[in-house]
Parts: structure tokens; sequence; C-alpha cells
């Protein structure tokens, strides 16, 4: 049986992350415990005056789960001082840096410093996303690199060739997902592949001009219908942006060939996902090949057994109980043996 450990409180969540890791550990017997981003805090800004008397049931439950726990595992830097206020038991915490906390609010001069001592007091930090890899280490030289993960369990079957031709865009349609170079790949598919359905989410400030382009949109769906449209995709179009999200990764786990359009991040073994890609006319071009027989496009690809060998809770896990063993054995002593800040790349 395994041993179960400290106990460990994960604080808010931010792409299904802490979920996803709860789930696996509680599965192998560890004691963690998730407080979800409902239970941390209101919604809304910081209130002042009299309306702070909304907080007080959110800070005796924070209170209660941290006096439960012998470790904390804080995701998003700005969520720290909700753990280390005053009248709060002193947990040592590991932090979860989930991207606009490290790519803008520590790059931002008036919210670096409360960024930088969520780090610095931090026992371990992990990143999730490629691109603030530079920013996470270079605040903290130590910064390890975990990805976003996928419930293998809650993916449905995918359904190639159900209805004719099908693309499923699977981003909303903004600055933040590289939209203008979406549609300029939805135009391309448009004129290459006329039979083609092209499906995407009814989200976003361009949606408009993605319906306008030939794009049929459906209205933004729960997590189960959205994993089912992905099912039903017989080649998805993915975030113009290099990185690969959740959805990606869903979409790549239930089986369907992902496109990410342009050239993608390497990970941290210099590997790039096995994704199509490049500009919108080699995309058109790609996507006839891909539509002609998705199942051996995505068997030569091998995007599924990628996703779900490494972007799996379940992989992390182990690691993660030695994190938080020596944690706990070693709370108000770790910041002597950490690398100085700012002495990464």
């Amino acid at each position: 049986m395994t041993d179960p450990g400290p106990r460990v409180l994960h604080v808010n969540d931010c792409a299904g992350v802490a979920r996803n890791l709860v789930r696996a550990a509680r599965d192998r017997g560890y004691h963690w415990r998730r407080l979800p981003p409902a239970s941390v805090r209101p919604a809304g800004p910081t209130p002042t005056g009299a309306g702070r008397v909304r907080w007080v049931p959110y800070v005796l439950r924070r209170a209660a789960a941290l006096a439960r726990a012998e470790v904390a595992h804080v995701h998003y830097a700005t969520s720290v001082p909700l753990i280390t206020a005053p009248g709060m038991p002193r947990r040592p915490y590991l932090l979860h840096l989930h991207g606009t906390d490290i790519r803008e609010q520590w790059a931002a001069p008036a919210t670096r410093d409360l960024v930088q001592r969520a780090v610095d007091g931090a026992e371990h930090v992990y990143f999730t996303n490629l691109d603030t890899a530079g920013n996470a280490r270079a605040a903290r030289a130590d910064a390890e690199f975990m990805p976003a993960f996928v419930d293998a369990a809650e993916l449905p079957a995918w359904r190639p060739g159900a209805g004719g031709p099908r693309v499923v865009f699977a981003s909303r349609w903004g600055m933040e997902k590289g939209a203008p170079v979406v549609l300029d790949v939805a135009r391309a598919l448009r004129a290459a592949l006329p039979a083609a359905r092209l499906v995407g989410l009814d989200w976003g400030p361009s949606a408009p001009e993605a319906r306008a382009t030939g794009v049929e949109l459906v209205p933004r769906l729960d997590h189960a219908g959205y994993l089912d449209l992905l099912a039903g995709a017989d080649l998805v179009v993915g975030q113009a942006t290099g990185l690969l999200g959740v959805s990606e990764l869903e979409a790549m786990g239930i089986g369907a060939p992902l496109v990410s359009p342009g050239t993608t991040y390497p990970y941290p073994d210099g590997t790039h996902p096995p994704v199509l890609g490049g500009t919108p006319a080699e995309i058109a071009e790609q996507a006839r090949v891909v539509l002609a027989d998705p199942v051996r496009a995505a068997e030569e690809l091998g995007g599924r057994a990628w996703v779900r060998a490494g972007f799996v809770a379940e992989r992390y896990v182990d690691a993660l109980a030695d994190r938080y063993a020596a944690a706990a054995g070693r709370s108000g002593r770790a910041a002597a043996s950490r690398p100085p800040r700012g002495s990464g790349v």
C-alpha cells in the first residue's frame, strides 16, 4: 500500500491541474484535498468597508482547511497571500505558476514584488506554459515545468467520418488564442475544401468574423458537450500561439489529428508535439490529406499515445509526493537551500 504521506491541500485551481492531481493522488491512497476557486474567495474585486463581511466565510474556510493540512500547493501566484495572511495557520507551500501571473504580472512594476514574494517563499515552483520558461526561471532558477493534464478516463471515443468531413476549431475567437491567424486558416480551409464542414464555438470577439468566413458556430458547451464536439471531428485546429492548451491536448487524447498554426514551442527535452502546422496555405494542403483518411493520419502522427503517456496527472503524483514529504519535514528551513532569485535563464 502507498504511504499516504503528509496531508496536502491544493489551494485554487487553473485548467483543472489541481483537480487532476488530487484525483490521481487519492486513487493511490495519498491524503490530498482541493479547495477549488469558488471556495477560496468570492467572485469580483476585493471589497472595502462593510463589503468585506462577504469574505468572512471564505477566510474561515481557508483557515480550517489549512489547519488540517501539513503542506499547501497553491495554484497561481497571487493566491499565495490568501494563505499567508495574518491569522492563517503557517504551512510550507509549493507554487504553481499558470501563465498570466508569471507572464504579465511578474513583469509589471505594479505587481512584480507580489509575485516575486510568492515565488521566493515557496518550497518549490512549477510552471505550466512553455512560453513562460524564461520568466519563471529568472524569478526562480529551479522552477520546473509541469504540463496541464487530461483525464483520460473522461475522454469519449473518437468518431471520425461521422456525417462527412468535419474540421473543429477548438479555441475561442480572441487575440490571446491567435484569432487573426486562425481566421486565415479558416479562410484557406473554406477555399480549399468547400465540402468540409467547419465548426467552432460562438465565443470571443472575433466570432462574428469566423461566422462570416463560413464557420458554423455552436453555443458554448459544458465540458462533456465540448469533448463530444471534439470527438466528432476529423481534424481539429488549435490556437495559433505555439502552445498546446488543455483543449488541444484533449483533442489529441481523444485521437483526432491536430493542427497548431505556425510553429510550436519545444518541450524541455527539445521535442515538438506531434501535430500539423505551418502557414494557412500549408495547413489547407495538409487538411486535404488528413480528411481523405483521418484514421491513417492520426496513426501516423501518434498524438493520442503521446498525450496519454505524458500529459496525465498519474505520471507526476509520486514525484510530487516526495516534494511534499520533504517540505513537511523541513518547514521553515528550506529557504536557506534555495537558489538565489534571478539566477536562471
